[in-house]
């Protein structure tokens, strides 16, 4: 079986969670932080140098490519794991498997030939895996019976009661084994630290007792399962597939990575020479677009950044970008834009809130302070009660949680914008009394 050219766009990007939303977690951008964060915390690929090791076939210069940066990432590991060093086509050994806590199901007894073993790599508190458990899911459902074994592996975590009470919850959404491996198990300091994956979700593919991929299961298609399931030379295939897809967009991030340090530095002239490299390799990124955008506001080019923005297409970057300065504007922080900008991105700001069914009450608390400051009372108050479905949605019953943006919204049509500072008292205020009156209760 011949496999189509994997198609990639950069780096899968997680939902866009700001630090405005009810609960944090791995992965979403903490309270501290108003930069909307496009990638999880813990979401990190495998050593690409590491991998290219046991790959003669790859091209020399994607190897020099990635050599200094993975040996700099391999040079921060302890002692301890560089002792033995796990590429492809290593055998694993299941001892650390088997020495899990096996909340459901069971630690395989060896590996059976010809049969494609996934450990998926997961946590309660990662966002981003616990996203990634239905398609792990499906995959187990449809490809058991042909072979395909998934062991889901909790790593970075103490608490073995939080893990079983998680996979209880999920039931038949996550049928597939599942084991507590505790934070620096076995499981850890014998599989993820030599293998150069330093974060999750994270999946080892074996095949015939040796690593086959070392990868994230979203990029797992039909294609590649059945191609793995196929024989040895088609497993290989799958897995030449798999870090070519790694490989390209190691290159992806890379330039990503110097645009944006190119953008702390006001260095427009290196942002357009690394945007203009990321174009070849990858046009349709669509950061391409936003990150001329910043190119046009650094040079305080804004009738141009005003057309820039009011055409962009629509996209997780564009809704990223949007996001992050309508929170920046929201909450007083001096951008030292022009009215027309200003007023440019609060539109495509309401775009994105209003477009976003999933969205959080705070987004709409500042989209209202936006627009008041604007001058569209009107629109801030239709975005104010929007506000309320939103909250109620978000608040899983709790009344406390809701009185506060019921608060805000009276407020507004009361004829007085509040301040975002005295919402967060107000659910400050409104926290410490719902556990007052809860103290009281179970005293009665």
């Amino acid at each position: 079986m011949k496999l189509e050219k994997l198609s990639t766009t950069g780096i899968v990007a997680a939902a866009l969670v700001s630090f405005l939303t009810p609960a944090q977690g791995i992965g979403q951008t903490p309270a501290s932080n108003v930069e909307v964060n496009k990638s999880s915390a813990q979401q990190t690929e495998p050593s690409e140098a590491t991998a290219l090791k046991s790959s003669p076939d790859a091209e020399s210069e994607s190897a020099s490519d990635t050599a200094g940066t993975a040996s700099a990432e391999m040079g921060a590991e302890s002692d301890s794991s560089q002792q033995r060093t796990l590429t492809l086509g290593s055998e694993v050994s299941l001892s650390p498997v088997r020495q899990a806590d096996w909340i459901q199901g069971e630690a395989p007894e060896s590996f059976e030939p010809g049969k494609v073993y996934i450990f998926e790599c997961w946590s309660t508190k990662c966002g981003p895996c616990i996203g990634m458990i239905p398609h792990v899911n499906d995959l187990h459902k449809r490809y058991y019976d042909k072979g395909l074994r998934i062991y889901g592996m909790s790593v970075y975590e103490n608490d073995k009661d939080v893990c079983e009470k998680f996979v209880k919850g999920k039931g038949d959404g996550m049928s597939y084994p599942v084991a507590f491996t505790g934070k620096n198990g076995p499981f850890e300091l014998e599989w993820m630290k030599p293998t150069g994956a330093k974060g999750i979700p994270h999946a080892f593919i074996v095949r015939n007792g040796k690593l086959l991929a070392s990868t994230l299961a979203s990029r797992l298609t039909d294609e590649l399962v059945e191609t793995m399931l196929a024989g040895d030379e088609s497993a290989k295939e799958a897995a030449a597939t798999i870090l070519a897809a790694q490989i390209h967009e190691g290159k992806i991030k890379r330039l990503l990575s110097n645009i944006l340090a190119a953008r702390r530095a006001s260095d427009t002239g290196t942002m357009i020479e690394n945007i203009e490299k990321l174009k070849v390799i990858d046009p349709e990124n669509p950061e391409i677009h936003t990150e001329e955008l910043w190119v046009l506001m650094i040079k305080k080019e804004w009738p141009a950044a005003v057309t820039a923005l009011n055409e962009m297409s629509a996209s997780w970057a564009k809704d990223a970008f949007v996001s992050m300065n309508g929170l920046r504007l929201a909450r007083r922080i001096k951008l030292n834009y022009p009215e027309e900008f200003e007023k440019a991105l609060v539109h495509s700001y309401a775009d994105y809130v209003f477009g976003n069914e999933y969205i959080g009450p705070n987004h709409f608390v500042c989209l209202s302070i936006l627009q008041w400051g604007l001058g569209e009372k009107e629109n801030a108050a239709v975005t104010a009660d929007k506000m309320i479905e939103a909250a109620k949605a978000f608040s899983k019953g709790n009344d406390a949680y809701v009185k506060p943006f019921e608060r805000f919204t009276k407020s507004v049509h009361d004829g007085t914008m509040p301040e975002f500072s005295e919402l967060s008292k107000w659910r400050i205020d409104a926290k410490k009394k719902a556990v007052s009156e809860q103290a009281g209760a179970d005293v009665d």
